[in-house]
Formats: C-alpha cells, sequence, structure tokens
C-alpha cells in the first residue's frame, strides 16, 4: 500500500490505516497513534496539532531504545524496510520514525531523516542541540550527517543503546 492509494480524505485515511492496523492483530500496541504520521507531509513551523508522542514509563537509555525497535517493527509491518529512530532531549522523546524509504518512493527518508523532520514539524525549529538520537541500528553517513547538522549530542543504536558518541561530518 502506497501513500498514494489512500484517499486524501482525513478521516478516511485515518480509518483505514486503524483498519489496516487492526488486521495485523494488535502486534503493534502503543503505536497506533503513531501511524497517522506515516501519512503527513512536512510543514513549516511548530505544529501543535500534532498527537503528543507518549513517552515510556522509563525515562532511560533503554527504553528510548526499545522505542526506537517498535519503529522499526512499524516500517516493517508497513511494507518499508525495517529501521526506526526517535530523539529525546530532557528525557523526553521529541521525534520519532519508522524508515519512509519505500512508502514515499524518497531514498532520503531513512528513519532517522524523519525523525530529525518529525522534530522540525513538532518544535518548529532544525536544531535540537544536545539532544540524544536512538536507533534500531547504527546511522549510515547520510544520517549521521544530518544528525551532526541538527546538533545531535550522541548517537545511539541497537537494543542495549550502544554507542554514544557525537555524530562527525564526513568528508566525501
Amino acid at each position: 500500500m502506497t501513500d498514494h492509494s489512500l484517499p486524501q480524505h482525513g478521516l478516511v485515511r485515518k480509518t483505514l490505516v486503524r483498519r489496516t492496523f487492526l488486521r495485523w492483530g494488535g502486534r503493534m500496541a502503543g503505536t497506533l497513534a503513531a501511524l497517522p504520521l506515516l501519512f503527513r507531509g512536512g510543514q513549516a513551523g511548530a505544529d501543535r496539532s500534532m498527537p503528543p508522542i507518549e513517552q515510556p514509563a522509563e525515562a532511560t537509555p533503554r527504553a528510548f531504545a526499545a522505542r526506537a525497535i517498535e519503529m522499526r517493527d512499524l516500517a516493517s509491518h508497513t511494507g518499508d524496510q525495517g529501521y526506526g529512530a526517535v530523539i529525546v532531549k530532557d528525557g523526553k522523546i521529541i521525534g520519532q520514525a519508522p524508515s519512509r524509504v519505500v512508502l514515499h518512493n524518497d531514498p532520503t527518508a531513512h528513519a532517522e531523516m524523519e525523525a530529525l523532520r518529525d522534530v522540525a514539524r513538532r518544535v518548529g525549529r532544525e536544531n535540537v542541540r544536545g539532544a540524544v538520537m536512538y536507533g534500531s541500528s547504527p546511522a549510515c553517513p547520510m544520517c549521521e550527517a544530518g544528525a551532526y547538522w541538527a546538533g545531535i549530542g550522541a548517537l545511539r543504536h541497537g537494543r542495549a543503546a550502544a554507542g554514544g558518541a557525537a555524530p562527525r561530518l564526513r568528508k566525501c
């Protein structure tokens, strides 16, 4: 299913997305609220109408890493590449996203880049100096460069939230 196959009416589109989710047997409990994010376009400035991000019970690196894994599973269940990412600042998730490369026919729609776009829409700015990015896998050079330019302070990956180094801007 591609974004283009969904009706453009918001309520109908959300209903179809929820029905599709329920057909999967609810295996992705807690991520239903994230499904509408798959079909939102970019917007300038902060979008206060976006649903708030459900925060984990404990604000720990492993809990944030687990959310990145949930985003990875969401990407896989929607037919995209199995990657997910979340961005955390001051102990709260401020952006999250699954990979949308296939869904959007966009080679730059990696989970990390989509999470940065989510933060820009929610917060209304592109710089989140000092935030931590959690990914289901290590960031590729493109995503690491995006994290660098966004001011991300540390990159962590996997269930164990390994890593922690600041992103680098690699020379071509």
